[in-house]
């Protein structure tokens, strides 16, 4: 009887799939260990450890510019009362004096320069709400000048020190 040529027996001088790996030095998958949901993660996880690893150090430091940006604004913005009476009015008065010349206040948010900066900064989108035009277009171009002007701009934005296009500064909600 014929099995319709299936033979059991491999060639004389070929070897199955396993040992020639072996001999080549090359890892033989197991298969047993990626049949289980565990073991396929594993080596999905463990193939691709390098991207793994730059989405955890992107998502540390966009945590790590949140709390700091969050930090800053409200240092800046906490609003001191003075004490009422007359010594309410002498704290006032030399509060006044040692207040900077007023500067401009932006029609643009800070919070909202912030995030848009975190999320969409490396296309130039904090440009553009900033209202830098050429400067977001050249962003735009270079990909967030290859990362180097994305963190900047963070920074900048986080410590107040980048205004909006007529030199106002951003103004808190």
């Amino acid at each position: 009887m014929s099995n319709y040529g299936a033979t059991n027996a491999a060639p004389t001088g070929a070897r199955d799939q396993e040992s020639q790996a072996l001999l080549n030095n090359h890892q033989v998958n197991n298969t047993e260990a990626n049949d289980t949901f565990y073991g396929r993660t594993f080596v999905h996880v463990h193939t691709h450890r390098k991207r793994y690893f730059a989405l955890w150090l992107l998502a540390a430091v966009t945590a790590v510019s949140v709390v700091v940006g969050l930090y800053f604004y409200e240092h800046k913005h906490k609003h001191h009362t003075p004490p009422s009476g007359d010594e309410g009015k002498l704290v006032e008065g030399l509060l006044t004096s040692m207040r900077p010349p007023s500067v401009c206040e932006s029609d643009r948010s800070y919070p909202i320069a912030i995030l848009l900066s975190i999320f969409l900064g490396y296309v130039g989108v904090d440009r553009f709400y900033l209202g830098y035009v050429f400067s977001s277009l050249l962003k735009l171009a270079t990909g967030g000048g290859f990362g180097i002007w994305y963190i900047v701009d963070i920074v900048l934005i986080i410590l107040g020190t980048l205004p909006d296009h007529n030199g106002c500064r951003l103004v808190a909600p």
